[in-house]
Formats: C-alpha cells, structure tokens, sequence
C-alpha cells in the first residue's frame, strides 16, 4: 500500500475511532447515571385486564423511586407475540422493561416464536391468579355441572373469549373440558386481546362464556353484570369466598395465570441490581403512595399476588415452562398447538423477495430489460458514496429505531437517502409520506409483526 493510500486509511479510521470511543463513553455514563430519561413498560395484553391494572399500578410506584417518567405501552396482537417481543427484544439498557405472562411458556411450543424464558432476566413475580368461568347475568347456567351437562349434549353450540386463542385462559377452558371427556375444541374459541374487552364483548352478549380470572371481572362482577360459576382454584379465594371452587363443584381441576417483571438479556448487571432492589423495595410495602403500599393496591382491586424475585423467579419460570410444555404437546392440545402461519412469515416472505430482487440485480448484465448495459468501470466515486450512505443508513435504523419508533426513523432515512440519491426533496417528502405509513399499517396493524414504537407510541 503507497503512503497516499495509508494517508486516507488513516484519516477514515479516525472518525470512527472517536465514535466508538464517544459511544463507549455514552454506554458507562448512562450505566452510571441510570436512569436519566423516560423509562417504557410493554404490557402485551389490552387495557383494562389483570396485566394492564398491574402494569399500570407498578409504574407509578418506579417513577415515584426512580424519579423518571415511566410509561406504559399496550403491544397487544399475535397471541402475545407482539408485546412479549417488544419487551424482551429491545435494546438492553434498563429503559425498556417487559411485563411477561404465561403466554411465554406457552407461545415457542405453540411454534409462535423463539422466545422462551431464557431469553428474559427475572426481576420479580407479580399476580398469580386462578382461572375462572363467568356468565352473563340472565344466562341458564347456574353452576359448572349444569354447564358441562349442556355442553355434552350440544357441542360446539357456545362460545367463550378471554384471551387470544391457545392462551393461558384458552389453555384453562381446552384443559377443564379435556378433563370432563370432552372434546378441548366442543366450546369455540374466539380470541382477543385480554380479559378487558373479552369481558365488555360478554355482558354486551357476542359471546356465551368468558375464561378469566376474577379481580380481572370484579367491577362487573361485583356490579351484578356478570356471574361465576366456578374458580379453578384449590380451595377459595379469600376476596371471593362466595365463589365455589371447581373441587367443591366434584371436578378436580386448576390453574392459574400469571405475571411478572422481567429485562431483555444483555441489561447490564448494575442496572439489573439497581431495578431488582427497586422492586423487592416496592412490592415489600417499604414505598407508599399517597398512604397505599403496592401490596394494599393490589389486594383493594382484588389481585392475588405471588412475590417470587430473581432466581425463585428463574425457578418457577422454567417449572411451569416444562408443565405447560407437557400439557400443550399432548394429543388434546395438538391442534390447538398447532397453526398455519405467523407473525414471523411475513418478514420471511419480505427477506425471500429482497433476495430475488438481489438475484436479478447480480444477472442485469445478461437480462437487458433489468438494466441498462453495464461498462467495464463499474466502481464509480458516487457509487461508493451512495452505498455508503444506505449503510449509515441501516446503521442509524439499528441505533434510533426502539428509541423514536419505526415511523419516524424509517421517515427520517428514507427520505434523506432519496434526497441524497438524487430525487427531488417534495418527490422524497411524497413517497416517504406514502410508503412509511403503509408499511407500518400492513405488518404492526395488519399482520401483527412486531415494530418499533418509540416514545411516542409510533
């Protein structure tokens, strides 16, 4: 190599020399001074359900401790998928903290993704809840043996909801029928995101039955909109002792869901302390809130909670994953289990078509209605710059992406990129207005494929 072109080597490598010696620094300052922005709590199920009221309760109290906003973001779709994603895929910087449930355990053997409980750090066990079935108010049903009577004689006849369909409620319903001599499918499914609108779509009459559990039905329960035949629990529930068990009821049957906090793998250690002593603090009832402990908050909206904090937690996760794993590869559940495609399809579909284009891309020289003929001097300076540019460009969509949201990141790239590429900027304003938005409509509305929201929520 001639001195000139070590000259230019050298000058390249000292900007990004600096930039990693500035991005090395920014990592130990913001380890150091944790936190000094807005903290994200992903919630993966819909408003108004048992893991939203907790979500919700347990943030306020971290802000009060942390000193920093902290904001709770309802991902729902892909039977959990969405949320669960969101929440243990995001950057590992303490700044994104999942709430996890059952789903989790459940959704890899259901081929859904590759999430397992491995891939989330255990910071503290939450709501423990049993399973219950609810009415409408004027329905026949007056106990679980006249319902399961009525079911033998009219399979598939009644519908039921409470969460998206093979989730832990659909898992609680399928297993009670399976246990019964039943068929898991003699009830229909209809799946949606969580007890609250499943229990709106109840007392509205769309549907027969609602799986959920009781604090996550008690003001419409406790109003007289709905009623409960039955708690799948082992003896009552001391804020429902009204409510008869399935035991007492001759059906030897229970389960509970759950829900937790938890950090995406990767958060550094003195962030996982730091957020792990926080929440031993608050769920201990050391923090008050205007007089109220997050314990007395809870048991008054009629939570059942179960503190289990790190490696308990570590603990029970990977019990429960090899009991639901059992349960859901069982010939009853195999085609609940099973299903045709998924969230993940379609980003495969998207990289199955880059391919193609890349493929006809790489024969332009032999096919002339791809492109124009190409000269022996392929390797131009602005070629060199233009690929540059759309690589600072992936490189600035993998930085900023989970901080502003794919809307505004993917806008802001594209735009500039068509800009730079050459097209007028209002051509590069209209197409980045056009596309970006359609984008994300068809994969996170559509689709339910997992995408970036931000701070603000898109």
């Amino acid at each position: 190599m001639n001195q000139r072109a070590m000259r230019y080597a050298t000058v390249g490598l000292k900007p990004l020399l600096l930039l990693s010696l500035l991005w090395g620094g920014c990592s130990s300052s913001s380890v150091e001074n944790y936190p000094d922005r807005p903290i994200s709590i992903i919630c993966p199920w819909s408003v108004g359900g048992a893991t939203d009221r907790t979500s919700r309760q347990l943030a306020v109290f971290l802000e009060q401790e942390l000193g920093v906003p902290v904001n709770v973001i309802n991902a729902t779709g892909g039977r959990g998928v969405t949320g669960h994603s969101r929440g243990l895929k995001a950057r590992p910087d303490g700044y994104t903290l999942a709430i996890i449930t059952g789903e989790l355990n459940m959704l890899h053997w259901q081929d859904l993704t590759s999430l397992t409980h491995q891939d989330a750090i255990p910071i503290m066990s939450l709501v423990d809840g049993a399973a219950a079935v609810f009415v409408k108010k004027d329905s026949p049903f007056q106990s679980m043996q006249e319902l399961q009577d009525f079911v033998k004689e009219n399979p598939g006849k009644l519908t039921a909801t409470g969460t998206a369909s093979g989730g832990i409620w659909h898992l609680a319903l399928a297993g009670w029928l399976d246990f019964s001599g039943l068929n898991a499918d003699d009830i229909k499914w209809i799946p949606m995101n969580g007890a609250g609108p499943s229990l709106q779509e109840l007392a509205s009459g769309g549907v027969d039955l609602v799986c959920c559990s009781l604090p996550e039905a008690k003001t419409l329960y406790e109003s007289g909109q709905v009623r409960c035949l039955g708690v799948m629990a082992e003896e009552s529930l001391a804020e429902f002792q009204d409510v008869p068990t399935f035991r007492s009821q001759g059906m030897d049957w229970s389960i509970s869901g759950w829900n937790g906090l938890a950090l995406p793998v990767g958060t550094p250690p003195p962030i996982v302390d730091k957020i792990s002593k926080v929440v031993k603090k608050i769920t201990s009832g050391e923090t008050t809130l205007q007089g109220k402990t997050f314990p007395e908050l809870m048991q008054a909206a009629g939570l059942s909670t179960k503190y289990r904090a790190n490696d308990e937690y570590a603990q029970f996760l990977k019990t429960n994953d090899k009991t639901l794993g059992k349960l859901l590869t069982s010939d009853a559940f195999s085609q609940m289990s099973s299903r045709g495609t998924g969230p993940l399809v379609f980003p495969g579909l998207l990289a199955v078509a880059i391919c193609v284009i890349l493929g006809c891309l790489g024969v332009q020289k032999k096919v002339h209605a791809l492109a124009p003929d190409v000269s022996k001097d392929t390797v131009t300076k602005q070629g060199v710059v233009n690929t540059v540019l759309i690589l600072l460009g992936i490189v600035a969509y993998l930085l900023f992406a989970e901080e502003l949201g794919f809307i505004l990141t993917a806008g802001a790239i594209l735009f500039l990129l068509l800009w730079k590429l050459g097209t007028r900027w209002w051509m590069s304003a209209l197409i980045t207005l056009l596309f970006i938005p359609g984008i994300y409509t068809l994969f996170a509305q559509l689709l339910r494929v997992p995408l970036p929201q931000g701070v603000l929520g898109w």
